[in-house]
């Protein structure tokens, strides 16, 4: 122990600590170190990146501007009816066992598949994923009214602008909670009492990817759907399965076609929009698609050995 010296490492001039930050833009940052000889090692260098990634929401912002400054040849409409091939058995009707209100009203519609005359499919949202170059903001977006009537959601599907407002109602005489689901932002949660005939204000800041289920906390077979998108192209087949899509840009357009008994169906359906012009077309979906609903689905009893 009395040998031991204690060593002091000494630092020449040449090997004073040396940092260098070099910034590049707002997105890249490199940081550059060169250790002494006698610290981490002669000539070292340790040279981290840093990348700041832009916010989602202003990319959105950012894209959805620059779609709405390009300079297209003209604009067009998208008329169309959704027909469903082959055939299924209508869902059964809902029969309430608590709530008079709703026990009075029973048989209460099923509104999950809605199959009318010649084929017809309602209740089909047909839309762009993304606000094509050339897109046209309406002037006004007009409020919207979604009813809670006879202990059911109307309407059943709904297409709607962000910051649109919905006026969510209650013609029932019992309490009702219109309850959203989004992915991307927060939900509306809220009760809306007997006879609300004002409307209780609602509305979506951003859009969506896929159609946004709303249910009734109280009475649980309430459901619906809403969609929420950041441009105006989007519409919801009615009951003799049309639907109308107006002011598209011209030229070549990829729709999604969305139905709650099978999710999406076609994610790549492709129109072209003539310049003045209006394309008629005939969506087709596979009775196969919305299987689960021809006749009851026999149940399943998984077992498992614990040891």
């Amino acid at each position: 122990m009395s040998n031991m010296k204690s060593i002091t490492p000494q630092v020449s001039s040449m090997n004073m600590l040396r940092c260098t930050i070099l910034a590049a833009g707002l997105t890249t940052l490199a940081i550059s170190l060169t250790g002494c000889e006698d610290g981490i090692g002669g000539g070292a260098t340790y040279q981290p990146s840093v990348s700041i990634l832009p916010d989602a929401d202003a990319e959105e912002v950012s894209a959805a501007s620059s779609a709405s400054e390009v300079k297209v040849a003209g604009y067009g409409t998208l008329k169309g009816r959704v027909v469903l091939e082959g055939s299924v058995t209508a869902p059964a009707a809902i029969t309430p066992s608590k709530d008079a209100v709703c026990i009075a009203k029973s048989p209460i519609p099923n509104d999950r598949v809605v199959a009318g005359a010649n084929g017809a499919l309602a209740n089909v949202f047909v839309f762009l994923g993304k606000a094509p170059a050339g897109t046209r903001q309406p002037a006004s977006k007009d409020s919207l009214k979604f009813d809670q009537q006879g202990c059911r959601f109307i309407p059943h599907c709904l297409f709607v602008q962000t910051e649109q407002e919905i006026l969510v109602l209650n013609s029932d005489p019992t309490l009702h909670n219109t309850h959203t689901n989004p992915q991307r932002q927060p939900a509306f949660n809220q009760g809306v009492q007997p006879n609300e005939t004002k409307g209780v204000p609602l509305s979506y800041s951003r859009g969506e990817k896929q159609p946004v289920s709303v249910i009734c906390d109280i009475h649980p077979w309430m459901q619906a759907y809403h969609l929420p998108l950041d441009h105006p192209y989007g519409a919801v087949s009615g009951e003799d399965g049309t639907f109308e899509i107006a002011d598209l840009p011209a030229g070549k357009h990829e729709f999604t076609i969305w139905h709650e008994a099978a999710g999406v169906v076609d994610g790549g359906y492709t129109v072209e929009i003539p310049v003045d012009g209006t394309a008629e077309v005939e969506i087709k979906v596979p009775a196969a698609s919305l299987a689960s609903f021809n006749g009851e689905r026999p149940k399943r009893v998984i077992l498992s050995m614990i040891p």
